[in-house]
């Protein structure tokens, strides 16, 4: 079943040996059946509140993800570390939990190490692209209205990129974020799988946070990884198609893409 046509109950929790960021994950781990795979979030601005990207982790975790999204510790006291940006090294740090995690635990053998996404907005998609070309255990990377670098193209984190990226930007003519992402595009690796979609309008702040297209970027985010972790061909022909996701707007995605055949299984 694709993983669009799931739709399990959320919840949402923060782990106490890592106060730095919070999961959302199905409420019964055990009912999508299987290790889950695990969505390690980044949010825009490299922000340590999580808040206006929540539609997409309940959308995801509904799918069967478990996804962490970095925040603040959240006590009164540390004002310093909430004002302070997330790092790469700690986006890197949510995969090292995942792997003691499902070592020992409540979530001991419940988190497939196979399908890990390296995701984020803005800043978050600039720290997601820095851990993917260094740290090899992610499977695949979602950046949302983000790029390689800030305002520009780092050609040379692209080129040390060897998993499927994708994006979804606003309109190249009001998303600041929308020309250097078709530059990192254009500056991956040869043969690896890579999928741009763009809205027909919307800047940046709109396609990042605006309450109704995040339930679309959700979606189309949903669709690559269904296609980019599992080879699902409904995912890739979705995808594919004139509207690029199922419940998506008509006539205002385009997609961009890759080798995405490469993919189906």
């Amino acid at each position: 079943m694709p993983l669009t046509k799931k739709m399990f109950p959320t919840t949402q929790e923060k782990v106490k040996e890592a106060p730095t960021f919070r999961v959302t994950r199905p409420m019964d781990m055990k009912l999508p059946g299987g290790p889950l795979p695990v969505v390690a979030w980044a949010n825009g601005g490299c922000f340590r509140s999580d808040f206006s990207w929540q539609p997409l982790f309940d959308r995801w975790a509904g799918a069967g993800f478990v996804v962490l999204s970095l925040t603040g510790t959240g006590s009164d006291d540390d004002l310093a570390s909430m004002l302070s940006q997330t790092t790469d090294k700690e986006h890197a740090a949510l995969i090292d939990w995942t792997v003691k995690a499902n070592e020992s635990g409540p979530y001991a053998g419940m988190l497939d190490l196979k399908r890990i996404v390296l995701a984020g907005n803005s800043c978050g998609g600039v720290t997601s692209l820095q851990v993917a070309s260094k740290d090899k255990r992610a499977a695949a990377v979602f950046v949302l209205s983000g790029s390689s670098a800030v305002g520009s193209v780092d050609k040379q984190i692209m080129s040390s990129i060897s998993i499927p990226v994708g994006y979804v930007t606003g309109s190249q003519e009001e998303d600041i974020a929308a020309p250097n992402a078709a530059g990192d595009y254009e500056a991956m690796t040869a043969g690896v799988p890579a999928m741009l979609v763009q809205r027909t309008s919307g800047d940046h702040v709109t396609v990042s946070t605006d309450a109704k297209i995040l339930p679309e970027d959700a979606e189309i985010a949903l669709n690559w990884m269904d296609l980019a972790l599992y080879g699902t061909k409904q995912a890739h022909d979705t995808l594919t198609s004139p509207d690029v996701c199922e419940h998506c707007t008509k006539g205002v995605w385009k997609l961009k893409a890759k080798h995405l055949e490469q993919l189906v299984k």
